[in-house]
């Protein structure tokens, strides 16, 4: 195991365990690098998944502050892809979020967008809102101020960022939760700023209860030892019901994302039937597929009361 890695003997998004191992999945920390083993644990409590041992704090700050990562990637299939132009594709489904966030916030307010990327999502919100894009690399920053002008960029960690000076209308989490170290305590600090009323959209979260994720094991595609936690459906509206918030939306993207059209879906069935027969006899990486994530939004009804989560001996990072 690479360096920079620790373990934790409790579930990092419910804050039980005990947590059993599942299988051993393959991946590369860089492009550069070898594919090695990571272990992948589920919470016998929430039956949530995560990586375990995971990327310390040291390790996830100094990749996701590297210029590099936005200018050159590849995808899951192995394919060279540009992350600038593939985030502005997901416009459509951060447009469709837009649609249902709209007609449901109050006249002015404070939002912010924790992992903002290049403010593409914020930019689709009303330029009369207070918009705070969190966001720690600096390429993906300068990208957010040039998109809006009107965006407060903020180049720092939700760790180490303090309140909002007012309470915050609506928070976004757009494919970031699941990078963080702790989601489970980051997200009762969140919803601790967040006013009575309020809204959260947690997009992209990655579903291990999925159809692709059951059929191949561990060659689903988004295993990786960046994306630490994968809550399934249950987890995530017990986590958000017991901090006071209502399910309003459920999304499963696919259509309106870079990787899904008639043609994918119809191919990816092939492989998942392939998988099924194969019956984990061949390594056959899952194909994008209906259900692989999920975004979720939910509305705080009462009062927020903290909850103990996690004991401070959890932690070990």
């Amino acid at each position: 195991m690479p360096e920079n890695f620790v373990h934790s003997p409790a579930c990092r998004w419910c804050g039980k365990g005990p947590l059993r191992f599942r299988f051993s999945f393959e991946a590369k920390l860089d492009r550069k690098a070898k594919p090695e083993d990571f272990a992948l644990e589920e919470c016998q409590s929430c039956g949530s998944f995560q990586v375990n041992p995971h990327p310390d704090r040291e390790l996830l700050r100094n990749f996701f502050t590297q210029k590099d990562i936005y200018l050159k990637g590849v995808d899951p299939d192995g394919k060279a892809i540009d992350p600038l132009a593939r985030a502005e594709e997901r416009e459509e489904e951060y447009r469709n979020y837009a649609s249902h966030l709209i007609p449901l916030l109050p006249e002015y307010g404070t939002i912010l967008d924790v992992g903002a990327g290049t403010g593409l999502m914020l930019s689709l919100l009303p330029k009369k809102y207070r918009r705070l894009a969190l966001e720690p690399n600096p390429l993906a920053a300068q990208k957010a101020r040039e998109r809006d002008k009107g965006l407060i960029v903020i180049e720092d960690f939700i760790e180490d960022l303090n309140p909002s000076s007012e309470p915050l209308i609506l928070v976004i989490c757009n494919q970031s939760l699941d990078h963080l170290l702790h989601p489970n305590l980051t997200l009762g600090k969140l919803l601790n700023w967040l006013s009575p009323g309020g809204l959260i959209l947690l997009t992209g979260l990655i579903n291990p209860q999925s159809l692709a994720a059951r059929v191949t094991g561990p060659n689903f595609r988004l295993w990786h030892p960046f994306h630490q936690v994968y809550p399934p459906r249950k987890a995530v509206e017990d986590k958000l019901s017991s901090y006071g918030l209502d399910t309003l939306g459920i999304w499963r993207p696919y259509f309106n994302t870079p990787y899904g059209s008639a043609a994918a879906l119809f191919e990816g069935a092939f492989i998942l039937a392939h998988a099924w027969l194969a019956q984990g006899s061949k390594k056959i990486v899952s194909p994008p597929w209906p259900g692989n994530t999920i975004s979720y939004l939910a509305k705080k009804n009462r009062l927020f009361k903290p909850l103990k989560v996690m004991d401070g001996n959890a932690v070990t990072a």
